[in-house]
């Protein structure tokens, strides 16, 4: 994946390049990773940042400044994706050197910072306490996304209750609240009450007979090895919806916000059928006409914990 149309050096040739002083060598990370440990003489410009040429702009006037890109090491396209963006952008003699922070390190070079003699993770890592983590119920939501054949509609619902139990393994418990249901697609239009009555009706959750939903994880098991940007939990359990329970599982992610807050995000489709709401299903009515409702709901949760 990695661009090949730039010079790459190797630690003694930056060692040089440094030595002549005769161009600009950019550290391409966060400026708090950077003010915590750098290579001596390089100024930053984070390529993450959507103003990272225009901070190029400001370190180098001239386009034809010979530039040295690094970063985190072999792993990370971070020099790579900046040398293409200055190419893009016109300047004519760059340089990369991918083994980054990693190499330099192996070479016993010394790094400037405020931290620069530790070295942290790339990406946070999950930690959890032996204990139970309890819903906050305001910073929890769950997107819900219904179809047919003219597009659908969007919505929300809230949890009422949940926990997650990290004393032994790791499981978890969540009540919904069917009465909060809501439709946010409609909003200002006549028909935006009609839905909401006609998912709170029986011909969809009949939420007078039962109010609530209630997703019984009876296991959450974490992967070690997941990438920061990639599920890193498989989750399994009941989900008792109208009276109806069925096995679900899913993958998500569960991560640490602080020290004291856990989130478990994730998304998933199901097939409503399954817990007997039929309305508009073709597997159980003809002749639908625009009565006619995908089986097939999608939903995106996030549930924060404390």
């Amino acid at each position: 994946m990695k661009a090949i149309t730039f010079m790459q050096l190797k630690c003694a040739e930056l060692v040089e390049y440094l030595d002549k002083a005769t161009g600009v060598l950019v550290d391409t990370l966060p400026p708090e990773h950077f003010e915590a440990r750098h290579i001596p003489g390089a100024v930053n410009a984070c390529v993450y940042e959507v103003t990272f040429l225009d901070s190029m702009a400001e370190l180098v006037k001239d386009k034809a400044t010979p530039i040295v890109l690094y970063g985190a090491g072999t792993e990370s396209y971070d020099c790579f994706c900046a040398a293409e963006k200055l190419k893009r952008a016109g300047y004519t003699d760059l340089a990369v050197f991918p083994g980054g922070l990693t190499e330099w390190l192996e070479h016993g070079r010394a790094l400037d910072g405020v931290a620069a003699d530790s070295m942290e993770a790339p990406h946070p890592m999950l930690h959890l306490e032996k204990r139970v983590y309890k819903l906050l119920r305001e910073d929890s939501v769950i997107r819900w996304t219904g179809r047919n054949n003219n597009g659908g509609h969007r919505g929300t619902l809230c949890f009422s209750a949940g926990e997650v139990d990290a004393t032994a393994g790791l499981s978890g418990d969540f009540t919904l609240d069917m009465n909060s249901i809501r439709n946010v697609d409609l909003e200002g239009d006549p028909l935006h009450a009609v839905l909401e009555s006609h998912l709170k009706s029986d011909d969809f959750f009949f939420v007078k007979m039962f109010p609530e939903a209630r997703f019984t994880a009876r296991e959450i098991r974490l992967t070690d090895d997941a990438q920061a940007t990639r599920p890193n939990a498989m989750i399994q359990g009941t989900l008792a919806m109208r009276g109806v329970h069925n096995e679900i599982a899913f993958p998500a992610h569960v991560r640490n916000l602080d020290e004291e807050r856990i989130v478990v995000m994730g998304n998933l489709d199901f097939d409503r059928t399954q817990w007997g709401i039929i309305y508009g299903s073709s597997r159980f009515f003809q002749y639908l006409s625009y009565h006619l409702v995908f089986d097939f709901i999608s939903i995106d949760f996030r549930i924060v914990l404390k």
